[in-house]
């Protein structure tokens, strides 16, 4: 979807600002729903482990963090919205977030403490294996750290398998055939079959990917541009 966006966006005509607007709105609906089952994914341990594992220390102030935002062409903004959560869950003791004075309460914040192991390359043991997938067209994380890691392994029993057209979370976003399967998930569930072997792993999934195509199904057309060309006769 990111060229019909991008070429209505540079074009900025009446009729694109109303499909624009009819673009956002259904994908703020689409981000809205709950999920039907509440044990599939939780918010809280999602933010205990970004803001223990992930969040620079100390969080930078309000005016760095808005000026990394708008100094680049294309971000989330995620860090810049998130800074507040931040310092409401860890309680942090900085310049970053005593100017909005969220962790002044008296229970333990919502935190754990990075050990010796953080941010290190791990031993492994003899008998481990490692399986990495990442997406070539993953926004969030780059296939190069996948790479830098595979490297940075020091065992012989490590694969890499990277997907040219998929974005982040390879096992949702690796559909193939006419079910619901993805090529992750398939990959993962041979992986932990065959107890880590990496000789048996099936990887027959990857063969039966779909090539990349960008012409827009016509559910895709009336859900999210509520048109049936994208382009607008262009």
């Amino acid at each position: 979807m990111i060229p019909p966006l991008v070429y209505m966006i540079s074009r900025c005509g009446t009729d694109d600002v109303n499909v624009l607007t009819h673009f956002f709105e259904y994908r703020y609906a689409m981000n809205s729903k709950t999920n039907e089952d509440p044990g599939h994914t939780s918010v809280l341990l999602y933010y205990l482990i970004l803001f223990s594992e992930m969040w620079e220390l100390p969080t930078p102030p309000y005016t760095e963090l808005r000026d990394r935002l708008m100094d680049v062409n294309i971000a989330s903004g995620s860090a810049f919205y998130s800074r507040r959560l931040y310092c409401a869950f860890s309680k942090e003791i900085s310049p970053g977030c005593d100017e909005i004075e969220l962790g002044r309460y008296d229970a333990d914040g919502i935190i754990y403490p990075r050990d010796y192991l953080w941010n290190k390359i791990p031993i492994l043991p003899s008998q481990a294996s490692v399986l990495l997938m990442n997406g070539k067209l993953d926004p969030l994380t780059h296939f190069k750290y996948a790479t830098s890691l595979f490297e940075a392994l020091d065992t012989p029993r490590k694969k890499l398998i990277l997907f040219d057209n998929a974005p982040h979370s390879m096992i949702d976003s690796t559909p193939f055939g006419e079910d619901d399967s993805t090529c992750g998930e398939e990959l993962l569930a041979s992986f932990v079959a065959n107890n880590g072997d990496l000789e048996r792993l099936d990887m027959s999934c990857i063969a039966k990917l779909p090539v990349f195509n960008m012409t827009l199904t016509p559910e895709y057309l009336d859900n999210f541009f509520g048109m049936n060309d994208a382009y607008g006769g262009a």
